[in-house]
């Protein structure tokens, strides 16, 4: 799923505009950018943290560790697949 799908499947789901959608997303992601580019992390309860860790060479890379909740759902739904 690319970015517009994404905006598109959140403007269904909370029955808003597709501007409103990108608008919120756009807030969201700058947001993540900006506390990051800080060196602070982000976590974000029942989903997972967004952190920022330094490689051998100095280098910050964002990195994204999946939340206990988020990985339970998804191999749940996995495993709802693997069934049929």
């Amino acid at each position: 799923m690319n970015r517009k799908e994404f905006v598109g499947e959140i403007a269904k789901k909370r029955g808003m505009s597709k501007t409103q959608a990108y608008r919120a997303v756009n807030a969201v992601m700058d947001t993540l950018r900006l506390v990051m580019m800080q060196g602070e992390s982000v976590e974000i309860g029942g989903f997972g943290t967004f952190l920022v860790m330094t490689d051998l060479k100095g280098e910050r890379i964002p990195t994204f560790s999946g939340g206990r909740t988020l990985r339970r759902v998804i191999n749940t739904l996995n495993t709802m697949e693997d069934e049929h």
